[in-house]
C-alpha cells in the first residue's frame, strides 16, 4: 500500500463523488493517528488509510498502486470526513 497524494483527476472525482453519495465508505477505526476506511468499488471492497501524523492517504486498489496517485477511494474518503 502506498501513500499517495496530490489532486485527483476530474474522472476520479467524479467517481469518489459517486461512491461517497451511494453510501459505499465505511469509517472501520479512527485512532489519534489514523482513521481505516473500507469502501466498496464496483467489484471489490479497497482498504483506504489516512495516516494523520503524517498527512498521507493510501489505498490497497491496482489504479492507485500502478498509477502512484490519489484514487476515487480516497478522494470518497475524504468527501466523507468534511
Amino acid at each position: 500500500m502506498a501513500f499517495l497524494s496530490g489532486s485527483p483527476s476530474k474522472d476520479v472525482r467524479d467517481k469518489g463523488l459517486r461512491l461517497f453519495r451511494t453510501g459505499c465508505v465505511k469509517k472501520e477505526l479512527d485512532t489519534d493517528r489514523r482513521a481505516h476506511f473500507v469502501v466498496q468499488g464496483e467489484t471489490d471492497k479497497h482498504s483506504v488509510i489516512f495516516d494523520k501524523a503524517r498527512g498521507m492517504w493510501s489505498c490497497d486498489c491496482k489504479f492507485s498502486s500502478m498509477k502512484g496517485r490519489n484514487c476515487s477511494h480516497i478522494y470518497a474518503c475524504k468527501l466523507s470526513i468534511k
